[in-house]
């Protein structure tokens, strides 16, 4: 009797567990389903590309993106939120990048000069150009990876998106443990071309480009 009793503990045990598990891939279902198409698509660019960089793939990191990223100890990554668009004109971009050239100037002239008192913070200030203007500038590259050969007027609207994604790295630098990092991964396309990752900076790293 006792054993009749276990047996059927267990058998409702196993069918609930079954029904919880395809609740939650209803659920998941469901969330997909609800995602636009424009997010999915995004999402899926920045996906391929964290893959491309957990494989070191040179050729495929590069058919997806404009900046210089390290790889190392980099094992993988997954993405976490699409961020709602935004819209620049190309005008905009070659603006901001010969704008802030004389701000980099400045700002390493600046150090230069700095006293023991005033050096950390001036030397962090001029990396903070310095990023800034390498956004800039991967941001005019990913234009043309966006759409080879195609002519992008001044007067032409760039769409932007920036994707929050959680990149996990490990190995003998990193430690005994795997440590798990958030980043802002941005992408840009032109009218009619495919997503481009310009940009990729830890979330307390990011050089917050204007406009972009």
């Amino acid at each position: 009797m006792r054993s009749s009793v276990r047996n059927v503990s267990a058998a409702s045990a196993l069918a609930a567990l079954a029904l919880a598990s395809a609740l939650v891939g209803v659920l998941l279902l469901a969330g997909c389903a609800r995602e636009a198409p424009d997010v999915r698509e995004v999402r899926k660019a920045a996906q391929e590309y964290l893959r491309a960089l957990a494989r070191r793939d040179p050729k495929e990191i590069q058919e997806r993106s404009t900046c210089l990223v390290s790889t190392n100890s980099l094992v993988g990554g997954r993405v976490l939120r699409v961020e709602p668009a935004h819209r620049v004109r190309m005008a905009v971009i070659d603006s901001l990048g010969r704008v802030s050239s004389g701000a980099q100037r400045a700002a390493d002239s600046a150090w230069a000069q700095a006293d023991e008192a005033s050096a950390d913070s001036l030397f962090r200030r001029a990396r903070l150009v310095s990023n800034r203007i390498s956004v800039y500038r991967s941001a005019s590259r990913a234009v043309q990876a966006s759409a080879p050969g195609a002519v992008v007027a001044s007067d032409s609207t760039l769409e932007m998106r920036i994707v929050r994604a959680r990149v996990r790295y490990a190995g003998p630098v990193v430690g005994p443990r795997p440590v798990d990092r958030e980043h802002l991964v941005r992408l840009l396309r032109v009218p009619g071309g495919k997503w481009i990752v310009f940009s990729f900076y830890l979330v307390a790293d990011d050089p917050e480009p204007e406009m972009i």
